[in-house]
């Protein structure tokens, strides 16, 4: 596949199943996932309940941590620092509810 190619799936899947979302006072289409990932506690294992996003880079291309996304009138904040993919097309990243 060319580079066109996969930025032209990336958009339809984004506009096809993503989610309204506001970011620096506009709107943008994101996808919250919330995977529960385990973790250890001493012996014993953990679920933890995290939320991560992701954004196509093109509507967020300066995106850092502590940024605000506000999604469904729940404010997130970018905390930790957001990944390319390989295509640098999408930024993965978590946030924490505001």
């Amino acid at each position: 596949m060319t580079a066109q190619q996969f930025k032209k799936a990336v958009d339809s899947q984004f506009k096809q199943l993503g989610e309204p979302a506001l970011y620096q006072n506009r709107e943008v289409l994101i996808f919250l996932l919330r995977p529960d990932i385990v973790v250890s506690v001493g012996f014993a294992k953990s679920h933890t309940a995290t939320n991560s996003m992701k954004i196509r880079i093109s509507d967020a291309p300066e995106l850092k941590v502590n940024d605000v996304i506000i999604y469904n009138d729940t404010v997130y904040k970018v905390s930790q620092e957001p990944q390319k993919d390989t295509n640098n097309l999408i930024w993965s990243f978590e946030v924490v509810c505001e």
